[in-house]
């Protein structure tokens, strides 16, 4: 055999050799998940952005626990993550295989309960007053108007980043694009199965619902569903007149 021939055949070996290699190594990792760093670099953090983080490795029991430790003068932000535990352990390092099924919990600071408002004359965390049907005329308008009344869009942005109040329940919810543990929920408000006099559609957008909904009440189930009644206490986002959908950034959600 010449050497120009024994050359071909090496090279042919060796790209076999790989890709026998790699070809049992696509499999190695199947059903595990990777962390994305290690607890330390996790603390301080927003804990929205550390679920991101653990849901595009693959972990799939992404869970979360709040502190209700802040009061409106603190300097820790709402939403800051105090620690990460992944398998049970708050230890663990980076870049590490676990399956993908173990649980993830992500510990982080929010308001207490006794922070929120829930009354007339009440406040939120940034100190201004609950808008209600009846405390507020404009509020009770609105929940007199037709779908697409030009009023919706004028209170929206009249009242953008102010704080609303009212009883409402899940009228839908699904999937936020290719999330698992995310949702977008259309909101309606009074109770499920009575007509609630208007057509007013409100949507939580990309919400993770253990820990977005910010749920309180004395009894909180397992899982949230369509039908579910709320008293709700929410942020004014905005209002897009093309769906007819009014945003809302849910700050406390009781369970009615």
């Amino acid at each position: 055999m010449n050497m120009k021939r024994r050359v071909s055949v090496l090279i042919v070996c060796i790209l076999v050799i790989t890709l026998v290699g790699c070809s049992g190594n696509s499999n190695e990792h199947e059903g595990e998940a990777k962390t994305p760093s290690d607890s330390s670099a996790q603390i301080g953090r927003d804990y929205q952005e550390v679920i991101n983080d653990f849901e595009e490795e693959g972990f799939k029991n992404i869970k979360t626990e709040m502190l209700e430790d802040l009061v409106t003068s603190s300097r820790t932000k709402d939403g800051e993550v105090e620690s990460v535990s992944v398998d049970g352990s708050e230890d663990y390092s980076s870049d590490v295989w676990y399956s993908n099924e173990v649980d993830v919990v992500i510990t982080y600071h929010t308001f207490s309960k006794d922070a929120v408002a829930d009354d007339e004359g009440t406040e939120d965390t940034a100190g201004d007053t609950i808008i209600t049907v009846e405390n507020n005329e404009d509020m009770a308008a609105l929940f007199k108007v037709s779908d697409f009344d030009p009023f919706i869009s004028e209170f929206a942005k009249k009242y953008a980043g102010k704080t609303i109040g009212f009883d409402g329940y899940i009228a839908d919810m699904v999937p936020h694009e290719n999330y698992t543990t995310r949702f977008d929920l259309l909101i309606y408000t009074g109770n499920s199965g009575e007509s609630s006099g208007n057509a007013l559609s409100f949507k939580f957008e990309d919400i993770n619902i253990t820990s977005d909904l910010k749920l309180t009440g004395d009894n909180i189930p397992d899982n949230i569903d369509v039908g579910q009644n709320l008293y709700i206490i929410a942020k004014v986002v905005k209002y897009d007149e093309n769906q007819g959908l009014f945003f809302l950034e849910p700050l406390s959600t009781e369970i009615r």
